[in-house]
């Protein structure tokens, strides 16, 4: 039976995707951000990365989206350049779907061994996974916005997290800061790393940032990355209602944006520095917390990294709805190892998983057209059922961290067996 529903899900799987490809959605959406940017780089015109309204080439642009990532990283969507807008979404929304692929792969590759080792559970986690795969709604956002650099992200997160786990720290080095470039705003992860993985990591990750420091300076010049310094910190400071964020601030910037309540403004920026330090508390507590404990070393580099991604979203002021596959890997390997965790903290992580369907961004649309959300109750409801998924995870982490320590105990992650754990 499990092996017929891992072929049933992986089937709608790949007809979701297909339908996501061919479906021409978002064209002046998140793609046009992107694929302006490339247009811009192609023309020459670095001056302008960060500047969406200008003209590319002497034509308008195809949206007006601002572009957050790394002067480097705009050279990766270059190649966009080459083709028309609509086949240019297609191929960008086919690299969308390959990254997305392989990354579940190394994810599903990674967890299995924490799985029960007999035949029926190995296809019963075979099904689970494809089946949560096939449900978890941040995936397919991406479809929707016209294609997204988030599976790209998403899939060095996961490779850096099975080098760091083997000790290969220069490739998950590699792989942190090249994700980094791409999204800066994951630049807490390799923050709390360096923190916490040791001298060796710290060592390879000042060599990787000098690597890229050294190419990206003299190629693009100085001023693009002072004004991209400038426009990290203004977007450090941008702040968005509930139907364009998911953060655990949500209901804070409903009641700011949407109510005007101008004489709360004071209490509202201190509640959300409020809530950002307990963020930053939980994770940092549940860390000295593993520090206390005798786990293997692969265990505890891993559940390091875990935190690491997830303390990413769990302080942003803005989340994207995709921006919630960061918690994919925490979710799956409590998947994977079901058994050795308790049914309230299995019962929050599925939680997790169901109540991700509100970063619908159909359904979100359909509400705010329908719906309108103004009175202070119903703006505190609304925030409170988008911020769910990273609210419940905050919660996982400090109430029910202690299961995941205790499943740190499983066989497979003794270091005689750490390298079949990663590899098989």
């Amino acid at each position: 039976m499990y092996r017929r529903l891992t072929f049933l899900f992986l089937g709608l799987l790949l007809a979701g995707t297909i339908v996501g490809i061919i479906v021409p959605a978002g064209p002046g959406w998140d793609f046009a951000n992107f694929y302006d940017t490339g247009r811009r780089m192609a023309a020459g015109q670095i001056s302008d990365l960060y500047h969406p309204e200008s003209l590319i080439g002497g034509q308008p642009p195809q949206g007006k989206l601002g572009f957050y990532g790394a002067p480097i990283s705009a050279l990766l969507y270059a190649p966009l350049a080459w083709f028309s807008p609509t086949w240019a979404m297609v191929l960008f929304k086919i690299e969308n779907t390959i990254a997305y692929f392989i990354a579940l792969l190394v994810l599903y590759l990674h967890n299995r061994s924490f799985a029960e080792s007999d035949s029926e559970s190995q296809w019963r986690f075979a099904a689970l996974f494809s089946g949560l795969t096939l449900v978890y709604q941040p995936f397919w956002t991406v479809y929707r916005v016209g294609g997204q650099t988030t599976p790209t992200v998403f899939l060095l997160l996961a490779l850096a997290m099975v080098c760091h786990v083997r000790s290969r720290f220069f490739l998950s080095a590699l792989f942190v800061v090249g994700a980094v470039l791409i999204k800066p705003a994951f630049i807490f992860a390799p923050a709390l790393l360096v923190c916490v993985s040791g001298w060796k990591f710290f060592k390879q990750m000042v060599v990787v940032s000098a690597l890229v420091a050294a190419i990206s300076i003299p190629l693009l010049g100085w001023p693009i990355h002072a004004e991209f310094i400038q426009v990290m910190a203004r977007a450090s400071q941008e702040s968005y209602p509930w139907f364009y964020n998911s953060s655990i601030y949500v209901v804070a910037e409903n009641i700011r944006i949407l109510a005007n309540a101008g004489q709360w403004n004071d209490a509202l920026k201190l509640s959300t520095i409020a809530v950002k330090v307990a963020a930053l508390a939980i994770c940092v507590y549940t860390l000295i917390k593993s520090r206390t404990l005798n786990l293997p070393e692969p265990a505890r580099r891993h559940f390091e990294f875990l935190t690491a991604i997830v303390l990413c979203v769990l302080v942003a002021q803005t989340v994207w709805e995709h921006y919630l596959v960061a918690l994919f890997p925490l979710l799956i390997y409590i998947a994977a190892a079901r058994h050795r965790f308790r049914t309230a903290t299995l019962g929050l992580a599925t939680a997790i998983f169901l109540l991700a369907a509100w970063q619908n961004l159909i359904l979100i649309s359909f509400l705010r057209a329908h719906l309108h959300f103004s009175t202070i109750p119903e703006l505190i409801l609304i925030g409170l059922i988008k911020s769910a998924p990273l609210t419940l995870t905050a919660f996982l982490l400090l109430r029910h961290h202690q299961d995941m320590f205790q499943s740190y105990k499983a066989p497979a992650w003794s270091h005689a067996n750490v390298h079949e754990v990663v590899l098989t």
